[in-house]
């Protein structure tokens, strides 16, 4: 048997007989079923059956197929009947396909009884389910509703929804919606917020419904009231033709009403299915009613249990009395409180544990206005707390009549003691508040995302800001130059979140229009006090232009001054030069002619007057003294070499002046700064006297030169392990004038120079002089 037989029973029916070659031309063609599909016996023999059925490709591949040795059967539609077609090939000797045979059965009138009989089985099965569901011992009117209008939708329409009426309200309004296609179904859900209003079913309209209504849904203008439009806007959205209006009543009461529509292409709806909605809108309108009485009294209860569950879970006091005062409901807190409660009357307890002053106040409230919302202290055994209590009379929402009094008391106890620490803070905050507006600094906080929260009013006059501007519609970078929102990017906000602070110098924008303001800043992140979760960044920054001004003017006179010092070392050089010429040209040149002169003396006296040898040799020393010092003087005088830098000249310098001694020397310039050379002439100058001093006064046995960077500055400092000062010198004492012109030559030059005893012993001269305009 074939899968359509086992599917719809044994095929029977008027059937044709046809075969064919194998290249398909038709051989035979026969049978009664050729009238139904109006051909005549015969009519196509001849004929190949590929090129005949060439427009129909199902017809074309079925040929084939049998052509090529394989047996089946199909079944499709052809001029508006069902046919049943059976291919058989058949074989010659050698095996090969010589043709085929073919048996088309019209099983039109078959289906037809066989679609009856499902749709008659597939209504009872659904009227099966709804009684089901109807016979449920407790009905969800919901989980019904949705049985309902899903098993009729499903059977007779495309869409479908049951209205209930509105409580209160002469409405009705969708309570459930179905659309058998799924996608459609989706949207069919939110159809009350995709369509127009309105979107409910006035109750007049549908009072009056005893039978099943038909409704056009293709023509708008036949839809004249109100929910008619609305169906039209449903059936132009879904695409629907039809509609079908079955009231749903129970003991002659409108409990709802079940609507379902199809679209045109579905046709209208038949008696049977309108027979089908009628009954099963029968069959719920009983159920319905009995069901929504059910679900009104259960949620009732259920309002009860979660109001009694929300009592005893309250962390207040809850009580209930009934009018004569008489407790009739205490939650867990009120037990808890060590209160012995009177049975018979709950103004007894109250006046014990507040007073009866107290009492007769919120009694006497409750008289006039039937409510008193108040702070009532209450006296426990462990001590006196604060509540806040609200107590009401209760009335029934329908006649008014009294029911009881409902007391309901929150412990503010520390909540008040907050509140008044929270008034003495919000004084301080005033008091801060006043702090920071009358501030010059710029002060602001800001969010975490960079929105600007708060900019003290100084802080808006500094950048050019109206008073009145709201800043919470700013952000940092309006507030900062070009060159300021950089530096803030690169380091202040990464040193502000690693660190929690940062402290440095930028720039803020003129919103005047004039220059960038510098500014010395101070930013910190600020802190929830509880949790140390940073969720704002605070900055004071401080207008630095009149620093930064001096600064410039600073800088310019140090570098006036180095000009300065430039043009008088040079100027010292020039006349040292001019001076250790004449020198050079004149007495030196003079005094060696007198020694030329006194050895031509000597020889003469030698040979003529010996005796008076003696009285020469003083002379020539004198003669060779002095030659001597004006040659020592011409070395001072000479420029130094700073090819090799300060200490390359300091370690010429002390190996002249320690020659020939036993003194030993070092000099360290291991850490030297780049300086001017005039700054390093003055300290080559400075220095090399110190080592004079220490070869002429110390007696030392070691000296130690060391020169490195100081303060922005050069700093040379020359020890010895000598006798050291001695007495505090002045200008006039001997041998110590060369002290005050180190001094006075440092001073000339920015710095300053100290001389001063070393302990255990020996002297210490330190020289500081300043770098360069701008050096750090």
């Amino acid at each position: 048997m074939t899968p359509q037989q086992r599917e719809h029973g044994t095929v029977v029916g008027p059937h044709v007989i046809f075969g064919l070659d194998a290249s398909g031309v038709c051989t035979l063609s026969t049978g009664p079923g050729l009238e139904n599909l109006g051909l005549k016996p015969g009519q196509v023999v001849g004929q190949n059956m590929l090129d005949l059925y060439a427009h129909d490709r199902a017809a074309v591949e079925h040929l084939r197929r049998v052509l090529s040795g394989e047996s089946f059967t199909v079944e499709r539609e052809f001029n508006g009947r069902i046919l049943s077609l059976y291919y058989e090939p058949s074989f010659a000797e050698d095996g090969s396909v010589s043709g085929a045979l073919g048996v088309t059965t019209d099983v039109t009138e078959q289906r037809k009884i066989e679609d009856e009989a499902r749709a008659a089985r597939e209504r009872a099965r659904l009227l099966a389910d709804v009684s089901k569901a109807l016979s449920s011992e407790v009905v969800n009117p919901d989980a019904l509703l949705r049985v309902v209008v899903r098993s009729v939708t499903e059977a007779v329409a495309d869409a479908g929804a049951v209205w209930l009426p509105v409580p209160g309200r002469d409405l009705l309004e969708p309570r459930t919606v179905w659309h058998v296609e799924e996608e459609a179904r989706k949207a069919w859900y939110d159809w009350r917020a995709e369509l127009p209003k309105p979107s409910h079913l006035l109750r007049a309209d549908v009072e009056h419904l005893e039978a099943p209504l038909v409704l056009d849904l293709s023509g708008p203008d036949s839809l004249r009231d109100g929910h008619g439009r609305f169906l039209a806007q449903i059936a132009e959205r879904f695409d629907l033709a039809t509609g079908l209006r079955v009231p749903l009543r129970s003991q002659g009461a409108l409990v709802g009403v079940i609507e379902v529509a199809r679209g045109a292409m579905s046709g209208t709806f038949t008696e049977g299915d309108i027979a089908l909605v009628t009954d099963v809108a029968e069959r719920c309108a009983l159920a319905l009613r009995n069901s929504l009485l059910l679900d009104a009294q259960r949620e009732a209860r259920q309002q009860l249990v979660k109001f009694q569950a929300l009592a005893d879970a309250s962390p207040n006091f809850v009580a209930i009395s009934d009018p004569d005062g008489k407790p009739v409901y205490l939650n867990p807190r009120v037990l808890e409180m060590d209160v012995e409660v009177s049975p018979e009357d709950i103004w007894l307890t109250l006046a014990e544990v507040t007073g009866k002053d107290a009492a007769h106040r919120v009694r006497s409230a409750l008289a006039v206005t039937g409510r008193w919302v108040g702070d009532i202290g209450v006296d426990l055994p462990e001590g006196q707390i604060l509540l806040s209590v609200d107590v009401m009379v209760l009335r029934h929402p329908d006649t008014r009549a009294e029911l009881g009094t409902a007391w309901i008391g929150q412990d503010v106890t520390e909540l008040r003691a907050a509140e008044a620490a929270l008034r003495e803070a919000n004084a301080d905050l005033k008091r801060f508040k006043a702090l920071v507006e009358a501030s010059p600094d710029f002060i602001a906080i800001a969010a975490l995302d960079g929105t600007v929260k708060y900019v003290n009013p100084p802080g808006k006059a500094l950048v050019g800001m109206d008073p009145d501007v709201d800043v919470s519609r700013t952000t940092i970078p309006d507030y900062l130059t070009p060159e300021g929102l950089q530096a803030s990017v690169d380091v202040e906000q990464p040193a502000v979140i690693a660190n929690g602070h940062w402290e440095g110098e930028s720039t803020l924008r003129n919103h005047r229009g004039g220059p960038p303001i510098p500014v010395a800043i101070a930013s910190f992140l600020i802190r929830d006090a509880e949790t140390g979760e940073p969720f704002a960044l605070a900055t004071v920054q401080r207008d630095i232009s009149e620093r930064i001004a001096a600064e410039t003017a600073l800088r310019e006179l140090a570098e006036q001054r180095q000009a300065l010092l430039t043009r008088l070392v040079d100027a010292q050089d020039a006349e040292r030069t001019r001076i250790a010429a004449d020198v050079h040209d004149d007495p030196v040149q003079a005094l060696a002619a007198v020694d030329l002169r006194l050895g031509l003396l000597r020889r003469q006296l030698h040979e003529h007057a010996p005796q008076l040898l003696e009285t020469l040799e003083p002379l020539e020393a004198s003669v060779t003294g002095a030659t001597d010092r004006l040659r020592a003087l011409l070395f001072d005088l000479e420029p130094p070499d700073l090819k090799e830098g300060l200490t390359g000249a300091l370690r010429s310098a002390a190996a002249e002046v320690f020659e020939g001694t036993t003194t030993h020397w070092t000099v360290n310039g291991v850490e030297e700064p780049d300086m001017p050379d005039s700054t390093r002439t003055v300290a080559y100058r400075i220095a090399k006297e110190a080592l004079i001093n220490t070869r002429k006064h110390a007696q030392a046995a070691n000296v130690e030169v060391r020169i490195a960077a100081s303060e922005g500055g050069l700093e040379v400092t020359v020890a010895d392990d000598g006798v050291g000062l001695g007495p505090q010198p002045s200008e006039s004492t001997p041998g110590h004038r060369g002290l005050f012109t180190m001094q006075d030559r440092a001073a000339i030059a920015g710095g300053h120079c100290e001389i001063a005893n070393r302990r255990p012993t020996g002297t210490l001269a330190s020289l500081w002089l300043p770098g360069p305009a701008g050096a750090r």
